[in-house]
């Protein structure tokens, strides 16, 4: 059924049929792609009613799924037929736009929910079962172009859009139990065979630079006839790997398989379906996106697990009419390009955290009502320099409506640990607290998350009023014993006092001066009529001023430091010269306020800055 809606109907309002059931729809096509396109073309009369309904921005819903329109076009060949291209409501997260966002050692489920900016955090609802850790910097681009930015930087996960539902998983498809061979030329299969990335040898390379004694690793049958006569070597990275025999053993799995070339099959069942090999490909008609499909390699008869990575659909037949299977599905060809790929492991940090023991805190910042749904207050990430036993300690206060029984699930890594305790709640104020123990938490990112339900009635959580304390040694990060404080950086250009120059200038006058005669001698004179003798003429003479670069070198010392005029909030004199101050530290200022906690530091006046354009000497 395929059932037209207003451009403005929200979230929880498909549950009709909108303006109505587009019965007279001539064609509809949905085309799907693996961490990719996903849209929809429909054609429909221009004459029918409902066709008023498919203009821009309306949404349509075909097999659940919402597609917003983006596209009109009504053809002029005497067809009457208007055509519509949609994208599905996914991608109403490319209107928004995020100006600057920064998760540092992030799980792929935090990022995706700080990209839920403004209430698209009310609309849309985002998960993943990747744990690995790792850092991401956004500028100037919409949520959609976050999401396919985690798959690239994190190097893996699929793509899975449920209308307003988005995950990020390992594996969205399962084994479709197909086995396509190549080097039989049937209609309607296409192969397409890629020899770009393949390799024959290995310089395999661990973690700080570790590298194997024989250096490299060959492919299985190297020197086969399927190799030109010359080796392809690349390097590649192993990360994990913190000793040799590692190394070795995860080069010589990456070989296994990095010498193949990538297979694309492109399979068209309107052609496919006249041939007699019908019968053996026919299933496909019908997998999903990420499934997976076994396709035996003609050069070294290795059958190879690869994914459907597009399919163009059918609604109106519910067959797929286009399949494309992509290329083998190894986690370690993601391995061979990992420049985007951030570094999340503070060397330094790791080497503290091994040596003393760290408590990772924990408190919710909003008041919570905990009802017969659970609810998942709690969803704290952890890193683990080295393997480790970690303690736990939950405590809660709560009021509880009536008397009730509360579970409180404790899931590490997304999987549910076998101690889940319940709590028998008297109606008004209760207080609980449990410790407990995590044992053999190994190397790595991990996430603990907490959930809260009772059997009946609600229960209320105050702010801050939920606590939850990792404690444990191996531990990166934790809470610092010091008193809270901030630290202020502001780069300044450094004045350099023997680079300056000085203009100068330097002028002589020139000064015409009448004596006055000695009386002794002239005993009467007479002045001269200056203008009779020079007929009103003016006489004017011209003075040359020279003008020299001088260079001034001016020296500071702290002896002579009571000559200059020195703020020292913002310069320092000493042995090393005039320089700026460039580090600040202060105790932070509890602040009253109505809720909550707040912390303020007084910063510098950046005005006083001026003062040292105008340092002088007194």
């Amino acid at each position: 059924m395929i059932c037209i809606y207003d451009k403005k109907t929200t979230k929880g309002n498909f549950d009709n049929n909108g303006f109505g059931i587009l019965s007279e729809t001539i064609s509809c096509y949905i085309t799907e792609e693996l961490n990719g396109d996903y849209s929809l073309e429909l054609e429909y009369p221009v004459n029918s009613k409902k066709s008023k309904y498919l203009v821009e921005w309306n949404i349509i819903k075909v097999e659940d799924q919402l597609f917003r329109i983006y596209k009109v076009e009504k053809s002029s060949d005497g067809k009457n037929v208007i055509k519509v291209w949609a994208k599905h409501i996914f991608y109403d997260l490319s209107y928004y736009f995020i100006e600057s966002m920064k998760a540092e050692n992030c799980s792929v489920k935090t990022v995706m929910q700080k990209s839920l900016i403004g209430d698209l955090i009310t609309i849309y609802t985002v998960d993943s079962d990747i744990i690995t850790a790792n850092s991401i910097n956004i500028e100037e681009k919409n949520p959609v172009e976050v999401i396919f930015s985690i798959i690239n930087i994190w190097g893996c996960g699929e793509l899975k859009r449920d209308n307003f539902d988005i995950k990020i998983l390992k594996a969205i498809g399962k084994d479709a139990g197909v086995l396509i061979a190549q080097g039989k030329n049937i209609a309607g299969l296409k192969f397409n065979i890629d020899t770009t990335s393949v390799v024959t040898k290995l310089y395999p390379v661990g973690k700080n630079g570790i590298k194997l004694t024989e250096k490299y690793i060959s492919v299985p049958n190297w020197n086969s006839d399927a190799y030109p006569p010359f080796p392809i070597i690349k390097k590649v990275e192993f990360k994990n790997a913190g000793d040799e025999v590692t190394l070795r053993a995860l080069a010589k799995e990456a070989a296994s398989v990095i010498g193949l070339s990538k297979v694309n099959i492109d399979i068209d069942f309107i052609e496919l379906s006249k041939t007699k090999e019908y019968e053996k490909y026919k299933h496909l008609q019908t997998v999903n996106v990420g499934d997976l499909v076994i396709v035996r390699h003609k050069d070294f008869n290795i059958d190879v697990k690869v994914p459907v990575i597009k399919i163009k659909k059918d609604i109106l037949n519910c067959t797929n009419i286009k399949v494309e299977l992509g290329q083998p599905k190894d986690s370690i060809l993601k391995q061979l390009d990992t420049a985007n790929i951030k570094t999340t492991l503070d060397e330094l940090g790791n080497k503290v955290a091994e040596s003393f023991s760290s408590m990772l805190y924990y408190a919710n910042p909003v008041a919570l009502t905990v009802g017969t749904a659970p609810i998942e207050p709690v969803y704290l990430g952890i890193t683990a320099v080295a393997d480790t036993n970690l303690s736990m300690n939950f405590t809660m206060y709560c009021k509880a409506s009536s008397l009730c029984t509360i579970t409180i699930e404790i899931q590490l890594d997304n999987k549910d640990i076998s101690f889940t305790p319940k709590q028998k709640l008297q109606q008004g104020d209760n207080v609980i607290g449990i410790p407990l123990g995590i044992p053999q938490v190994q190397q790595g990112a991990h996430y603990i998350a907490v959930f809260l339900k009772v059997d009946t009635g609600t229960v209320n959580i105050p702010m801050f009023n939920l606590q939850c304390m990792i404690d444990g040694r191996n531990l990166q990060g934790g809470l610092s014993a010091e008193h809270p404080h901030a630290e202020c950086f502001e780069k300044q250009k450094l004045v350099n006092m023997n680079g300056l120059y000085l203009s100068k200038v330097k002028s002589n006058y020139v000064r015409t001066e009448m004596q006055t005669p000695t009386t002794s001698i002239l005993s009467v004179h007479k002045t001269a009529d200056i203008e009779a003798i020079t007929g009103g003429k003016q006489i004017s003479t011209n003075h040359e001023i020279s003008i020299k670069k001088l260079g001034e070198i001016l020296y500071f010392t702290p002896q002579y430091k009571y000559k200059y005029s020195i703020d020292d909030n913002v310069l320092i004199l000493d042995n090393d010269g005039l320089y700026f101050k460039t580090v600040y530290e202060g105790t932070a200022v509890n602040e009253s306020i109505d809720e909550g906690k707040m912390y303020s530091f007084q910063l510098l006046d950046s005005s006083n800055f001026a003062a040292i354009e105008k340092l002088e000497v007194k």
